[in-house]
């Protein structure tokens, strides 16, 4: 997707305020022009706005997604505050990894998870989106298990009121090429029948030689509105990921750290096998997002999501160099998965407004209900033929894989909740409960023995967190949050006792400035956020039985972030992270020594960015918008212990698009754009994890599309 003139302009939108009703959208927030958003349901599951919930909440909306000419839900992120993107560095196209605050975040699709079998996962291209919502910190009262870094909600794309329509070429480098189209509008004149049709497809070489990217998918939509108290939208999705790149990885010896020769293995090498890798993955889903206001004091509302997947993967990745080889020969593996899933997830609550006395109560009550039904057939990861470097041979007899086992999983959640948003003049006071019911079964077939396999996993968890937030006139809004999460886990210790599910714990204090009048929102927060009931081996320990729940992994940080549009036609982004993240407790034993002080890999202490678009309104450049940006990403530890260090890297992005109808009046309602993502194609390394895998990051990419509207 690429940067273009929207309609109206970002300047626009202030100034037409006053004369333009604001365009309802039906789901879980309202669409959002510019880049700011004025309210969200994902933090509270009620239409409360930002400046009143007393918690970090980044969003992403639209119009950003397409100006920075985002694909992935990692890019979509790259310009947010406490969060990681691309911790995989370039292999993120095949899967959205990124850290939340140091932790891992739940991510959900239209306010429901998205969960299952890493090797069908489902990912959402971004094209399909009309916003993306970042509530950081335990989030288990609103959405159930989940880690406390927060949570991530893909907003789609919803019918509109007022007919949209678009088509989109586009082209770049790694012979990158995409069509687009975006259809909504009335059904008919009344407007109680409304829908969207959006789709894309796009094929590409991908980073590493020898891979290549394809995507397909197709999201038709449907909302009928009887009236204005009641709404159903139905939402659907048919996709297909035939290739989605390299998920390998290359040493630290010829990335990071020279070796004698002084040979260098680039971002483009790569380590597999092109006649044996496989990433095919297809889904489809369905569901639906109903709404019924009674009156001005009760509303119930319901969304539901089948979801289908299947995933085949195949893959050869190294390991590290070959002991006596010079650093010359890879060692590899070779392994793979054949997938099946289907999972089910609705939600439901009702919402009551009444008042005692001079107290305000915006009372929520819930059950939501998960269930997750998988098959996969694995294999063993075993020995592939080595790779010379020197002389690749990417079409090697690999062999067959060994398949190992043949599982198939049940998961189920069932959760209940209730939350009290409490009102008195400018002073918030929100409370919120939740208890969980958890339960996994396995059950399977061991194919190297016959022998059948079983395991179950049960567990129950309540959680909660209460906020305190004053608004005051002029726009400041200070504020104080506590909440919890928790994370089922398997396994039993020794006394055969199931392990307590992690939890996580968060304390943050913040202000949030909102000038009254403006198209801007600033925040500061401070946060301490803790996992707990972590899994550690006890010491001495011979045989079975030998973990306990000693463990804990915390994060004590800062996030700054600024954005709006500061004068006409300039917006800004802008935001900065300072995230400490280290094991706080942890067990030492004979063969390994203690965590404690040390730091997972892939998070860096600091991170900032700055992205500003101008779009100037008159004279003989007018239609003509250009942007840039600059994210710093800093130094992160990799390898065992924090052996060593990743060094930082700063990236400049680029964007310019233009009004067509500026230059001819004929051609009304065409743009042209083009968006550069590291223009200086700046080689670096995300992440390592040890010293033989590390990640390079995504090298130079351009983007020139032509678009029409009408």
């Amino acid at each position: 997707m690429t940067m273009g003139a929207t309609a109206p302009t970002h300047a626009q939108s202030a100034e037409d305020a006053a004369q333009l009703s604001p365009v309802t959208v039906t789901g879980s927030s309202d669409e959002a022009i510019g880049y700011v958003a004025e309210q969200t349901s994902t933090a509270t599951k009620t239409d409360t706005p930002l400046i009143e919930v007393p918690q970090s909440i980044s969003i992403i909306t639209e119009d950003q997604i397409r100006e920075q000419g985002a694909q992935t839900l990692n890019q979509v992120l790259r310009y947010t505050s406490g969060v990681a993107p691309e911790t995989r560095g370039a292999t993120a196209s095949r899967l959205d990894q990124f850290t939340v605050r140091g932790f891992s975040a739940t991510t959900l699709l239209d306010g429901l998870r998205v969960f299952g079998s890493r090797d069908a996962l489902p990912q959402v291209d971004a094209y399909r989106l009309q916003q993306v919502d970042v509530l950081k910190g335990p989030s288990s009262v609103m959405f159930g298990q989940g880690g406390p870094g927060g949570v991530v909600n893909q907003i789609s794309k919803r019918p509109t009121a007022d007919a949209r329509n678009e088509v989109e070429l586009q082209a770049g480098n790694f012979d990158y090429r995409r069509a687009n189209f975006d259809f909504s509008g009335p059904f008919d004149e009344s407007g109680q029948f409304l829908y969207r049709l959006t789709g894309s497809g796009y094929m590409s070489d991908g980073q590493l030689n020898e891979t290549k990217e394809r995507r397909y998918f197709i999201a038709p939509s449907f909302t009928w509105q009887p009236s204005a108290d009641t709404r159903l939208t139905l939402l659907a999705n048919l996709q297909r990921d035939p290739h989605m790149g390299s998920y390998g990885s290359l040493p630290r010896v010829r990335t990071l750290v020279d070796a004698p020769d002084g040979h260098k293995l680039g971002p483009d090498f790569y380590d597999g096998d092109a006649g044996f890798e496989v990433s095919d993955r297809r889904n489809h889903s369905v569901g639906y997002d109903f709404e019924h206001r009674f009156n001005d004091a009760f509303t119930v509302r319901s969304n539901a999501r089948y979801l289908h997947a299947e995933g085949i993967y195949r893959s050869v990745y190294s390991n590290g160099y070959v002991d006596g080889s010079n650093n010359n020969l890879l060692t590899r593996s070779k392994g793979g998965t054949d997938v099946t899933m289907d999972t089910y997830a609705i939600d439901n609550h009702a919402q009551g407004k009444f008042s005692t006395g001079a107290i305000e109560h915006t009372l929520l009550a819930g059950v939501d209900f998960a269930h997750l039904n998988s098959d996969t057939l694995s294999s063993s990861f075993d020995a592939a033929p080595p790779l010379d470097i020197f002389n690749p041979d990417y079409h090697q007899n690999i062999g067959s894989l060994n398949w190992i086992s043949d599982t198939n999983q049940r998961q189920y959640q069932t959760g209940v909740y209730l939350q009290d948003q409490i009102k008195i003049d400018r002073f918030s006071v929100l409370l919120g409960g939740r208890y969980d019911w958890s339960r996994t079964l396995s059950n399977g077939t061991n194919l190297t023995t016959s022998a059948p396999t079983s395991s179950a996993t049960r567990a129950e968890a309540f959680t909660g967190r209460v906020g305190f937030i004053y608004n005051f006139d002029n726009g400041i809004a200070p504020y104080v949050s506590y909440a919890e999460s928790f994370e089922p886990q398997s396994g039993t210790d020794a006394n055969n006792k199931p392990f307590d599910a992690l939890e996580g714990e968060q304390y943050e204090v913040g202000v949030k400035f909102q000038p009254p009048g403006t198209k801007s929102l600033y925040s500061v927060a401070a946060f301490d956020t803790r996992r707990k009931n972590m899994l550690t081996t006890i010491p001495g320990c011979v045989g079975s039985g030998c973990q306990e729940q000693t463990g804990e992994l915390r994060t004590q940080g800062l996030e700054l972030e600024a954005r709006g549009e500061f004068a006409r036609g300039l917006s800004v982004i802008a935001n900065y992270s300072y995230i400490a993240n280290e094991y706080t407790k942890d067990n030492a034993t004979p063969s390994r020594p203690s965590l404690e002080g040390t730091t997972p890999y892939g998070i860096p202490k600091h991170q900032a960015s700055l992205w500003g678009r101008y779009q100037w309104q008159s004279g003989p450049l007018a239609g003509l918008s250009l942007a840039a940006g600059a994210r710093y990403l800093g130094s992160n530890s990799g390898g065992t212990h924090n052996a060593f260090k990743v060094p930082a890297a700063t990236l400049v992005d680029t964007a310019l698009d233009y009004d067509l109808e500026r230059a001819n009046p004929a051609l009304k309602g065409m743009t042209v754009a083009l968006n550069v993502n590291n223009l200086f194609n700046k080689e670096y390394v995300a992440s390592c994890y040890s010293e033989d895998w590390c990640w390079y990051g995504y090298q130079r990419s351009i983007r020139a599309s032509l678009r029409y509207r009408w």
